[in-house]
């Protein structure tokens, strides 16, 4: 995975201002998309959102924060949070996933899906996300 200098700043600011450890960051629509090392959400996020808030205001950007996890299904249920996944299952580069919410799942526009499988891509080599 290889991060461009604008990334390396955003990551930068999020890491001075949280004391969490950013392992990716990626621009989806105007949104700032931050995967944050397993356990460090709460300092990402701060007291009643204050850090998150900071990181905001400091990069003028839409932030969202992800908890990275080592374990695909996790990864991927917490992608879509809030949404409930039933199930998802792998088969080589492809993960399907089962829902009661397919629109809430893929998002206006079909951005979450296409934030997931940036950040699947990147982390898991899973290139094709596909919603029942």
């Amino acid at each position: 995975m290889k991060l461009g200098m604008q990334e390396l700043e955003y990551i930068n600011v999020i890491e001075k201002i949280t004391k969490a450890q950013v392992k990716d960051c990626v621009l989806n629509d105007g949104e700032l998309v931050v995967v944050i090392k397993e356990g460090d959400m709460g300092l990402a996020i701060g007291r009643k959102g204050e850090n998150a808030e900071k990181v905001r205001e400091a990069l003028g950007k839409k932030v969202s924060f992800i908890e990275f996890s080592t374990d695909k299904e996790k990864f991927v249920k917490k992608l879509f949070a809030p949404a409930v996944i039933e199930s998802v299952e792998f088969n080589g580069d492809t993960a399907k996933i089962t829902v009661k919410e397919t629109q809430r799942v893929i998002g206006k526009g079909g951005k979450r899906k296409q934030r997931a499988e940036t950040l699947l891509e990147r982390h898991f080599g899973i290139k094709n996300v596909i919603v029942n």
